[in-house]
């Protein structure tokens, strides 16, 4: 009678034979599910990849060369393949090849088949190879642990071990796929900096912890009832001009002047603009961003009328157009209130630092963008915004802010800002809220000129109110942990919900499913049309 646990061994082996990484997350969580002990998973899963790389290197160190000979081959590829250049080049840089190929999937199989070709020796090429295994089984069931199970432990349904396996290997494959999706980023900086992971990475636990919470409150859209005064709660499709309106009416001296702008021609809406800055008195620059967005995304400060008829004819939708906050600090301030309570709470703080490049007469601007630690990270973000400017030389002293977009997918640098807090500002913050008619949850984005006149509460100007889906941003500092930033989302996530399932209780119900799907894919139809963003 075989064991279970030995069973389980030639499962995972077998699955990872063919899987590979998506094999080893799951093995991974088949350990935390207590379905199969630790040294099982993890010999099964080393001794798969391993005996696959050396395989393939016995192939091609016993057969590969006499391939080469065969008129078949030849007539295929050509007469003319030499491995002279390679083998001089693996001479130098082999044992780095097969060093970081384990972590490269595109470069595993050309890496092990050129060095069997090459005949690199067998005690190298099995010494290196069982090393970088080890390590990459340990990361995979690492990630597997403080990643994957972050999402899976929440769900109380995985009771039973079919449950429980079913949820594995859902959780394994989406990992492993976003896990392909990160390690072919163009820099190991991305992968090392994980506040700039691609969001199917980031947010996968996020989304696990939606749907634990979802099934806690028996309700995937609940959190469409967080603001009853915003269309869906402010989850996805609401106006920022509705918003920001109400807002204006009650608070107008601490609200950017916003104006909205339909679409119907490029003559209409340009004529429209031109009319409205000489009714209002709007000088430029002018903030111009769609209606319904997000993350950024349209955002264009515009400085003359040429600039605005342009960006007219490129946009095309319905535009918001908002009198330019100079500040020139911004934060965002996430707030919420749980409905009853007299008084809502800060719940974080972000400080938007804007970064700059400066010219030193001889470098380019992309030349300056590759040096700089930081924003050589997300180069091509720059250079798309500068397309234009990438080769033009910056003189020594000139500086040019690379971003205006307080967004951090926009390149903006987000910090922890509690040293900003006060009870103060708390306090000034609860006021705006509590004037808005149905607002509970969200962050304010604030452009302000002095830190003391913003811990008084005073002298600052909101630029975008956002509602349920929006973010504690600071979670994005740098210096913030991956396990500190999870926590505090799956927090400010648990509060939404919370305040949700209040309103419920109060008679209100939720928007259908249909509806905020149909919004999403509206805004993401729309969002890939939006020209680059400043």
């Amino acid at each position: 009678m075989i064991s279970p646990n030995l069973a389980h061994a030639i499962l995972i082996f077998g699955s990872v034979l063919v899987l590979e990484d998506i094999a080893v997350l799951g093995a991974a969580l088949l350990v935390v599910n207590s379905m199969v002990s630790l040294p099982w998973a993890a010999g099964a899963s080393f001794s798969a990849i391993w005996i696959g790389d050396v395989g393939l290197y016995a192939l091609a160190f016993f057969y590969g060369r006499s391939l080469l000979e065969k008129p078949w081959f030849r007539r295929l590829f050509g007469k003319g393949l030499r491995l002279g250049p390679t083998e001089a080049w693996f001479q130098k840089h082999g044992i780095v090849a097969l060093l970081l190929s384990r972590a490269i999937p595109p470069a595993r199989l050309p890496t092990y088949v050129v060095s069997g070709l090459l005949r690199v020796p067998v005690a190298r090429f099995v010494t290196i190879t069982a090393a970088t295994c080890a390590a990459w089984v340990a990361a995979l069931f690492w990630l597997s642990y403080h990643v994957g199970m972050m999402g899976i432990a929440e769900f109380e349904m995985f009771k039973s071990e079919a449950a429980k396996l079913v949820a594995c290997i859902v959780v394994a494959g989406v990992l492993g796929l976003a896990l392909r999706k990160l390690l072919k980023s163009p820099t190991w900086k991305k992968v090392a900096r994980w506040e700039f992971w691609p969001p199917a990475v980031f947010y996968f636990p996020v989304a696990a912890k939606y749907v634990s919470l979802a099934i806690k409150h028996r309700s995937l859209t609940l959190p469409a009832l967080a603001n009853p005064g915003m269309y869906a709660g402010g989850l996805i499709g609401e106006s920022k001009f509705e918003t920001l309106s109400e807002l204006a009416r009650a608070k107008p001296d601490l609200v950017a002047r916003t104006f909205l702008v339909q679409f119907e021609s490029l003559d209409q809406q340009f004529g429209r603009i031109l009319k409205l800055r000489e009714q209002e008195s709007l000088s430029y620059p002018l903030v111009f961003k769609p209606d319904v967005g997000q993350r950024g995304f349209g955002f264009k400060l515009v400085h003359s009328d040429d600039e605005a008829r342009a960006w007219v004819g490129r946009f095309k939708r319905d535009l918001l157009i908002q009198e330019y906050a100079p500040g020139p600090n911004e934060v965002g301030i996430f707030y919420y209130r749980f409905p009853g309570d007299e008084h809502g709470r800060i719940f974080a703080i972000t400080e938007k630092i804007f970064p700059e490049v400066v010219g030193d007469g001889r470098s380019s601007l992309e030349g300056l963008i590759r040096q700089d630690p930081r924003a050589s990270i997300v180069a091509d973000t720059y250079l798309q915004r500068f397309g234009a400017d990438r080769h033009r030389v910056l003189a020594s002293g000139e500086s040019m802010r690379l971003v205006e977009a307080g967004n951090h997918c926009q390149g903006t640098i987000f910090l922890d800002g509690g040293r900003l807090f006060s009870f103060e500002l708390e306090r000034k913050i609860d006021e705006i809220s509590k004037s808005i008619p149905g607002f509970f949850v969200g962050r304010y984005d604030i452009r302000y000129g002095s830190e003391d006149a913003l811990r008084q509460g005073q002298d600052f100007k909101i630029i975008e109110p956002n509602g349920a889906s929006s973010e504690a941003t600071s979670i994005y500092d740098p210096s913030n942990s991956l396990r500190n930033a999870y926590r505090t989302i799956f927090r400010q996530w648990e509060i939404v919900f919370a305040i949700a399932a209040e309103n419920r209780k109060r008679g209100l119900t939720t928007a259908p499913l249909k509806t905020l799907w149909r919004n999403w894919l509206s805004y993401k139809q729309q969002a890939a049309l939006h020209p680059v963003s400043d």
